[in-house]
C-alpha cells in the first residue's frame, strides 16, 4: 500500500495548476507544460518504484510465545530486519487483540546507518486472561525522494498468553503462613504430629506409648519414637466451570453496598467484567502456591457436565505451571453440573485419602440436591470442603437494620427464604461429614487459604 506524503501533494499544486493554465491559455504548442506533468509523473513513479525495493527486503520476527500477567504492564519484543545499505526512519503499527490495550498506536524507530536488526519493545497491558493471537504487523517506511509512504503487512503466527494476576488475591495473606511458624498469625499445632521421624534414646517424661518396643530390644536400653507433623498430603482444587460459574462477579455484589456507593460516588462505579469462573481461577492458583508453601501435594479437577481436565497430586514449578496452563484460559461453559459422573471419576482416581476443596454454586436447590446425593461415598473417603458464594441478600431475618421501605422488607424475605435454603443444605452435607462455607467475593482466597490452614492445625487430614 502507498500513501502520498505532502511533498508530492505540494509538488502537484505547483506543477499541475500552472500546467492547466498553460494548456487552456499559452501557446497552440504547450509542449513546457507537457514536460512538467510528464517530469513530475516520471519522478512520482520512479520514486515508488525504488521506495518498493527498499521495503521488500524488509523482515519482522516475533517471538511464537508471549506470557503476560492480567493488569500489569507488558512488553512485546519485535525484531526488525533490514539490508544495511537502507537508512531512514520506520513506523511500525501492530493489530492488537481485543483483549490488549497500549497507549501507542504506532511507534517510530531510527536504525543506524550498518544495522541489519533492531529491536523494538511495544508497551502494552492485558486486560483479561486468556489465550489470544497475534495475527500481523504494519511496517511503513519513506520512498528515497520523500514523494511516497509506502506500507506493508506482516503475518504472524504469534500466540499471547494472560495469565491471572495473583496479587489481588494473595493481598492480606503474608500472615497467614510462614515456614518457621511466626508472624502476624502464629498457628498453634493441635496435638503432636503423626508421621514418624526418627528414633531416638528414652527421656524422662516421655510417653510409654512412643516407646518402641523392638528397638529398645535390639538396642537393650529404652528407645522412643520421634513423630512429626504430617506433610505431603494431598490437595485437591475441584472447579465448576458449568453454567452457574458463568454469571458476572458484580452479581454477587449487597444491592445496599451498590446503592450507598452509588450516592457518594460523583461518576457511576465501574462494573466488574470478571465472571464467577475467574475468580476461582485465581482463587485454585492462590491455594497452589500455598500447598507449595505449605510442603503439600496440589492437585485439580475441572468438571462441567463432565470432569474436563484432571492433574493428579504433585509439587515444584513444573507441576505449578501445568496447573497455570490449564486454569488461565478455562471458560464455563453453559451445561448443568453432572455431580454423579464428577463423584465417579473421584473415586475411580483419587484412591489416596485427600482434601477436595470443592468451590461450586449450590443456590440452586436441585443442583445441591443432587450434590448432597452424589457426594455420600466421597465423603467416607476424603475430607470435603465445599465453598460457594454467598448470594446477595442471603441473610438470616432481622440481622439488619438496614429496612426504610416495604420494598425492603420483601428483600430481607427473600434473603432469609434464600438464606434458609442454604442452611437446610449445609445441616444435610454434615451428614456425610462435609462442610460448606458461604464465602465473600472480595475475601475469597484469605477464607479458602484460612479453611486449608486450620484443616492443618487441626491434623483431622
Amino acid at each position: 500500500m502507498m500513501v502520498p506524503r505532502m511533498r508530492l501533494l505540494g509538488l502537484c499544486v505547483l506543477v499541475l495548476l500552472p500546467a492547466a493554465w498553460l494548456l487552456d491559455h499559452g501557446p497552440a504548442a504547450p509542449w513546457p507544460a507537457l514536460a512538467a506533468l510528464l517530469a513530475l509523473g516520471v519522478a512520482a513513479a520512479g520514486d515508488q518504484a525504488f521506495g518498493w525495493r527498499r521495503i521488500r527486503p524488509l523482515e519482522v520476527h516475533v517471538t511464537p510465545v508471549i506470557r503476560m500477567t492480567v493488569g500489569r504492564p507488558g512488553r512485546i519484543a519485535l525484531t526488525v530486519r533490514k539490508p544495511a545499505a537502507m537508512d531512514g526512519p520506520l513506523r511500525l503499527g501492530l493489530a492488537l487483540p481485543p483483549g490488549f490495550a497500549s497507549d501507542q498506536a504506532d511507534l517510530f524507530i531510527q536504525p543506524h546507518a550498518g544495522q541489519t536488526a533492531h529491536g523494538v519493545s511495544w508497551p502494552c497491558t492485558a486486560l483479561q486472561r486468556g489465550r489470544f493471537s497475534l495475527a500481523r504487523c504494519h511496517v511503513e517506511c519513506r520512498s528515497p525522494l520523500g514523494l511516497w509512504d509506502l506500507r506493508r503487512r506482516f503475518d504472524f503466527d504469534c500466540e499471547l498468553r494472560a495469565y491471572p494476576n495473583l496479587t489481588s488475591g494473595r493481598h492480606g495473606l503474608a500472615g497467614l503462613f510462614r515456614h518457621g511458624e511466626w508472624g502476624l498469625h502464629t498457628r498453634r499445632r493441635v496435638g503432636k504430629g503423626r508421621e514418624f521421624e526418627q528414633l531416638r534414646d528414652y527421656l524422662a517424661g516421655d510417653n510409654f506409648e512412643d516407646i518402641d518396643w523392638k528397638a529398645t530390644a535390639r538396642r537393650r536400653r529404652p528407645v522412643t519414637r520421634v513423630f512429626q507433623v504430617e506433610r505431603a498430603q494431598e490437595i485437591y482444587v475441584v472447579l465448576d466451570a458449568s453454567r452457574l460459574s458463568t454469571r458476572p462477579a458484580a452479581f454477587l455484589s449487597e444491592r445496599r453496598q451498590r446503592e450507598r456507593k452509588e450516592k457518594t460516588a460523583d461518576t457511576p462505579p465501574a462494573v466488574d467484567p470478571a465472571t464467577i469462573v475467574d475468580r476461582y481461577v485465581t482463587a485454585a492458583l492462590v491455594m497452589a502456591v500455598v500447598a507449595e508453601q505449605m510442603a503439600d501435594r496440589y492437585g485439580l479437577l475441572i468438571f462441567s457436565d463432565q470432569p474436563d481436565c484432571f492433574i493428579r497430586a504433585g509439587r515444584g514449578h513444573a507441576h505449578y505451571n501445568a496447573c497455570r496452563e490449564a486454569l488461565y484460559d478455562r471458560r464455563a461453559r453453559l451445561v448443568s453440573p453432572d455431580f454423579d459422573e464428577l463423584f465417579a471419576f473421584i473415586g475411580t482416581h483419587i484412591r489416596k485419602r485427600a482434601l477436595l476443596v470443592f468451590l461450586t454454586s449450590l443456590d440452586d436447590p436441585l443442583l445441591a440436591e443432587s450434590f448432597e446425593e452424589s457426594m455420600a461415598i466421597a465423603g467416607r473417603r476424603h475430607m470435603v470442603m465445599v465453598n460457594t458464594f454467598r448470594p446477595p441478600g442471603a441473610y438470616p431475618l432481622f440481622s439488619n437494620w438496614d429496612v426504610k421501605s416495604p420494598l425492603g422488607i420483601c428483600q430481607h424475605l427473600a434473603g432469609h427464604i434464600l438464606w434458609e435454603s442454604l442452611f437446610e443444605t449445609r445441616r444435610r452435607i454434615r451428614r456425610h461429614g462435609a462442610g460448606l462455607e458461604l464465602l465473600d467475593p472480595s475475601q475469597l482466597c484469605s477464607q479458602l487459604v484460612r479453611q486449608y490452614l486450620d484443616v492443618k492445625q487441626r491434623q483431622v487430614l
